[in-house]
């Protein structure tokens, strides 16, 4: 089913890094990045995102300076330009809960259709899918740099958009967002270049990122509000940023409880032994599904970040789709990966139009292959569209990882993470056949006596967690001291682990 590609294909390595300055003034909200004010004013004026106990008072904001740029009514929040002197007496006012810096978000890329093989389980099973669903009906919003809907194969693909950042249209002026759409929708019958997931979905372009592959987070929540407004089934965000900005999580999970599943990138900020927490908002929030990234090899992607907010794991790495003009390129990058799982998720929802976004991201999880990394780094495993939409369809899929010996339960795996602030060690114990509420129990040396104990039940896809706090530095490891599990007999063995802070 490889289709030769007729057009000239350019390497493009971009590497987007957003560098978020901070520590806050007088500020304390549960959660928030620290903001040096002094780096983010423009001439004493300092652009922000006011959050409010109830409706905003946009008359307290005028009385203290403040110039006013947008009101979102789905949050209790506003857009404003203020003066810095006036920050300190606004947060004195019981009715303001927060004051963030109007920050920039940017598309999170790093630098043949192997990607397709992988979502799919084999080229084979790609058409067998399809016959169930094509993603057709499915309103697929892509918040990134707009796209280009002249491009042959997103012709009729875009139903519409809008454009948020005062440039004009929604068209792409940089090529991630067309990039990224592709991905999700690119269509297959004309013959040429690629083709996408879900080639019958709907995308709608909201551009929220300028040319130079950035957006404030203004323009984030108002391309978030706009689908919301708009019925929007599912939002792909490539993009993120370190901060955690309470007023996106806002806009992120009023989406979720309207109904919209939101997918994003889990971000480019991992280091080669994937040993910290280092996953990017928005894909960070409970709300939305975090996608790391895989190679052709099924490993993860040194660039990939890591941490237990990971939920999936997707093609990321030398990824062809389409780009402006009409032609095709190769990126890669997390921001590669969420449309992958944007688009199997359109499959789902295609499928059987009564499941809620909550129902569809169960059965992207319990779909999902287990490809035996760390959870910190796979999350639930590889998305499967082929699985998943059996599943949604009524059918019942094969079982990707069979249990080789009935009755005995084994521990597959032990990984290790940090916590952002690296005082904090996640330890992960994995169960094979997976057996939720199992329960494990650990002992955790640094030397040669027990620095922790502990015993916990397993979650549904058969990881018991444990966390040992304010670890100190030392070579770590884990012996498991026993497992419990209705049905199963453990046979007594744990792989050799260790552990370096």
């Amino acid at each position: 089913m490889k289709r030769k590609i007729t057009l000239a294909i350019s390497l493009i390595v971009l590497v987007m890094v957003l560098m978020v300055s901070g520590c806050v003034k007088n500020i304390d909200v549960p959660g928030s990045t620290p903001v040096d004010w002094s780096l983010q004013a423009v001439d004493g004026q300092a652009r922000v995102i006011i959050g409010f106990s109830g409706l905003p008072d946009k008359a307290l904001i005028k009385a203290f300076g403040g110039e006013i740029y947008a009101e979102f009514g789905f949050i209790k929040a506003l857009s404003a330009k203020i003066p810095v002197e006036a920050i300190d007496g606004l947060l004195r006012n019981p009715h303001i809960l927060y004051i963030e810096p109007n920050i920039e978000l940017y598309a999170l890329e790093e630098q043949y259709l192997w990607g397709m093989d992988r979502v799919f389980g084999d080229e084979s099973f790609v058409f067998s899918t399809w016959d169930i669903s094509t993603g057709e009906g499915v309103k697929v919003a892509i918040l990134d740099t707009g796209i280009d809907e002249s491009h042959p194969d997103l012709a009729g693909r875009v139903a519409g958009g809008e454009d948020f950042t005062g440039i004009g249209p929604y068209s792409d002026d940089n090529g991630h967002g067309t990039h990224v759409s592709g991905t999700v929708a690119a269509i297959y019958s004309n013959n040429i270049g690629v083709y996408g997931v879900a080639p019958s979905a709907s995308l709608y372009a909201v551009k929220v990122l300028s040319s130079s592959g950035s957006g404030t987070l203004d323009w984030i929540i108002a391309g978030i509000q706009w689908a919301i407004d708009n019925d929007i089934d599912i939002i792909n965000m490539s993009l993120g940023t370190s901060s955690n900005m309470q007023s996106l999580e806002d806009a992120c999970n009023a989406a979720y409880e309207a109904g919209i599943l939101i997918v994003a990138a889990a971000g480019n900020s991992g280091n080669k032994p994937g040993n910290r927490n280092t996953v990017e908002y928005p894909g960070g929030y409970a709300s939305v599904i975090a996608v790391a990234a895989s190679d052709s090899n099924d490993a993860r992607a040194t660039f990939s970040s890591t941490g237990p907010d990971v939920e999936l794991i997707a093609p990321g790495v030398s990824i062809l789709s389409t780009v402006p003009g009409g032609g095709y390129a190769y990126y890669s990058g997390t921001s590669m990966a969420s449309p992958h799982v944007a688009g199997v998720a359109a499959l789902v929802l295609s499928a059987n139009s009564t499941l809620t976004n909550v129902q569809v991201r169960s059965i992207l999880q319990g779909t999902a292959e287990n490809l035996g990394l760390k959870m910190e780094h796979q999350g639930y495993g590889l998305v499967r569209a082929d699985l998943a939409v059996q599943a949604a369809s009524g059918s019942t899929p094969p079982d990707p990882d069979p249990d080789p010996e009935p009755g005995k339960i084994t521990v597959s795996s032990i990984s290790y993470s940090l916590s952002r602030n690296a005082k904090h060690i996640y330890i992960s114990v994995q169960l094979e056949p997976v057996v939720a509420s199992a329960s494990v129990a650990i002992e955790v040396y640094n030397g040669s006596s027990p620095y922790f104990t502990g015993t916990v039940t397993t979650d549904t896809i058969g990881v018991a967690k444990f966390t040992v706090v304010n670890a100190p530095s030392g070579t770590y490891s884990t012996v498991v001291t026993g497992v419990t599990a209705s049905g199963y007999e453990w046979d007594g063995k744990y792989p050799e682990n260790s552990f370096e802070k």
